[in-house]
C-alpha cells in the first residue's frame, strides 16, 4: 500500500526544487521586452529624439510621428534627450514594464539668450556687387557646394546584333551575358545576403546594448560586433529577433559563447 503522506511530501519537494531552479534562472537571466511608445508635444518636432537605455547602453531614436521602440527590461533606466526638449528620465517598474505602449509627454526646452551683438560686416546690399568680392569661382559646380556628382566616364549598356543560323537576327545584352557566366550574380546575392546579417547585427547591438554583452560574455567593445554577426551567421537570431522571440535569441548568444569557449 502506497504511504500517501509520504508520496505527498516527494511531490511537494520535487515541486518546490523545479520552482527554485526557475527563480534562480530567472534572476540570472535578464528578461528583455520591446517596449514601444510615443514622444507627445504640440509645440516642437518629436522625430530624431534620442531614446537612450543608461543601463543596456541600447539607443534608438523617434520616427516622424515620434513613435519608438527600445529593448529595456526590468530596472532600467531610459533617458529621453533632444535639444528641443527638457531631459526626462524613466525608471522601467512593473508598472510600465506590464504596458503595451505607452505615451511620454515632454517639455519644450526655450534657451534664452542674455545679450545679442549685431556687428556690422562688409556687405553693401547690392547683390552683383557683394557676389563678385565674395571670392567665389565662376563657374561654381557641384564641388563649391558640397553636392555629389560623378566624374567617371559614362557607359553605356553593351548589345551586340549577333546572327544565329537558322533563326531570325536577335539584340542579346552581352553585359548581362558575361555577368551570369562570370558568377557576379551569384555573388551578389551573397552580398545582399550578407547587407542584411550587417543590418540585423546593428539593430541587435542597439536593442540589447553593448553593455550587455560586454557584461554578459567577456567581450571588449571591439569584440562585440564580430560576436553578435559570428552569432547571427550560425543560428536563427535573424528570424528569431524579427519575431521578438527575444527568450530565443540569448539562448542562442549562449549556445554560441559557449561553442567559442569549447
Amino acid at each position: 500500500m502506497i504511504n500517501l503522506k509520504k508520496y505527498l511530501k516527494g511531490v511537494s519537494f520535487i515541486f518546490w526544487f523545479f520552482l527554485g531552479i526557475l527563480s534562480v534562472f530567472s534572476q540570472t537571466k535578464p528578461n528583455f521586452k520591446t517596449l514601444k511608445g510615443e514622444i507627445v508635444n504640440d509645440s516642437v518636432s518629436i522625430s530624431g529624439i534620442h531614446i537612450i537605455n543608461k543601463t543596456s547602453g541600447s539607443k534608438t531614436i523617434t520616427d516622424i510621428n515620434g513613435v519608438f521602440e527600445i529593448g529595456v527590461k526590468k530596472q532600467d533606466t531610459i533617458i529621453i534627450s533632444s535639444v528641443q526638449i527638457k531631459p526626462r528620465v524613466i525608471v522601467m517598474e512593473n508598472e510600465m514594464l506590464n504596458q503595451t505602449y505607452i505615451k511620454i509627454y515632454v517639455d519644450q526646452f526655450i534657451n534664452e539668450l542674455s545679450n545679442v551683438v549685431v556687428r556690422s560686416n562688409s556687405l553693401s546690399g547690392n547683390i552683383l556687387n557683394d557676389m563678385a568680392n565674395s571670392n567665389v569661382k565662376v563657374p561654381i559646380n557641384f564641388d563649391d557646394v558640397g553636392i555629389p556628382g560623378f566624374k567617371g566616364i559614362r557607359e553605356e549598356k553593351i548589345e551586340k546584333i549577333v546572327p544565329f543560323i537558322g533563326l531570325p537576327i536577335m539584340s542579346i545584352n552581352i553585359e548581362a551575358l558575361y555577368k551570369n557566366l562570370s558568377g557576379y550574380y551569384k555573388r551578389l546575392k551573397k552580398r545582399r545576403i550578407w547587407d542584411k546579417q550587417n543590418i540585423t547585427t546593428v539593430d541587435v547591438i542597439e536593442f540589447y546594448g553593448v553593455s550587455f554583452f560586454t557584461r554578459s560574455y567577456n567581450l571588449t567593445q571591439d569584440e562585440v560586433y564580430e560576436f553578435v554577426l559570428g552569432a547571427i551567421e550560425n543560428s536563427s537570431i535573424q528570424n528569431d529577433f524579427k519575431l521578438s522571440n527575444h527568450g530565443l535569441v540569448l539562448e542562442s548568444f549562449d549556445k554560441f559563447y559557449k561553442s567559442r569557449n569549447e
